[in-house]
């Protein structure tokens, strides 16, 4: 390879490594807000025991792990369906549909749930926001959870009633009354309290836009640095369903603690005494001697 050649091919990953990266970002980003929908079945009753699982998502690049379930029962993987764009358009986040057969079924109500989970990982500088959180912590291997749930029935025997099926659950927690106010404190430990309207499987929140802590409840910030701060609480249903609350900014002002002053010891005058009394004494000691002699 001569010298021009390889000049070409380091400015082309100069250009294309930060490129790669940051494209990872934008798509990790776009993700945030998306969800996996459940096409079919739909909330309704089938005559037929074989039906089809069809389920779009929106797709990014990223790596993804689509599993379904079955009655609550894991039943495995749904295929990666093949997208092609309109007109050979270039797509950087697009829609793709994929489907399974799912399990013969009986008579009676059923629950089909989706589970998608994307993987991104980020090397250098900056990471996804949420819902996109690290593998483990430290670890530069990020990952995001969605799912949907329908619930139908299925009736082949014309003398069967099927059950009228629960509506489900899409409305996430909410949360308020927050203690931290837009406001300045004295002191690095600020109590987080806050109310929920409804049971949650899981709480946390987020400081300065960090990784996620989680927590049981009520909690407080400890050792704060002086300056600016914001937080940003989360929580989860069973169902899957997130509520965040109001991103509340404030700020800490840390006062320098005072060095205490030390206090004259109260044994000073009386070590003084004793060895202004030993000098005395010394001094009569030798002038007796003298007038002895």
């Amino acid at each position: 390879m001569d010298n021009r050649r390889l000049c070409a091919c380091l400015l082309a990953f100069l250009f294309l490594a930060p490129l790669s990266m940051s494209l990872l970002v934008i798509e990790a980003e776009s993700l945030s807000g998306s969800v996996v929908k459940i096409v079919s079945p739909t909330s309704t009753t089938y005559d037929s025991r074989v039906l089809l699982l069809n389920v779009t998502f929106t797709y990014g690049g990223l790596r993804y792990d689509l599993t379904y379930n079955l009655d609550g029962v894991t039943e495995g993987s749904i295929p990666m369906g093949e997208y092609r764009p309109p007109n050979n358009e270039f797509h950087l986040i697009n829609t793709v549909f994929a489907w399974v057969t799912l399990p013969e079924l009986s008579d009676g109500p059923h629950s089909v749930t989706v589970t998608l989970v994307a993987h991104v990982h980020y090397s250098g500088g900056g990471k996804p926001s949420t819902p996109f959180q690290p593998t483990s912590p430290g670890s530069s291997e990020y990952s995001a959870t969605w799912r949907d749930t329908v619930r139908f029935s299925v009736c082949t025997d014309e003398s069967y009633e099927p059950q009228p099926q629960p509506a489900v659950n899409s409305t996430p927690p909410e949360i308020s009354n927050l203690s931290v106010h837009n406001q300045t404190y004295p002191a690095p430990d600020v109590a987080l309290n806050f109310t929920l309207n409804s049971s949650a499987s899981c709480i946390a929140y987020s400081l300065d836009k960090n990784d996620n802590v989680t927590i049981a409840g009520n909690t407080t910030l400890h050792r704060l640095s002086a300056g600016k701060h914001n937080v940003t609480v989360y929580a989860w249903d069973s169902a899957g369903n997130v509520g965040a609350s109001e991103t509340v900014s404030f700020t800490i002002t840390v006062a320098k603690e005072s060095e205490p002053q030390s206090e004259p010891s109260p044994l000073l005058p009386v070590a003084a005494s004793v060895t202004v009394a030993a000098v005395v004494a010394v001094t009569a000691v030798v002038y007796l001697k003298k007038r002895k002699r």
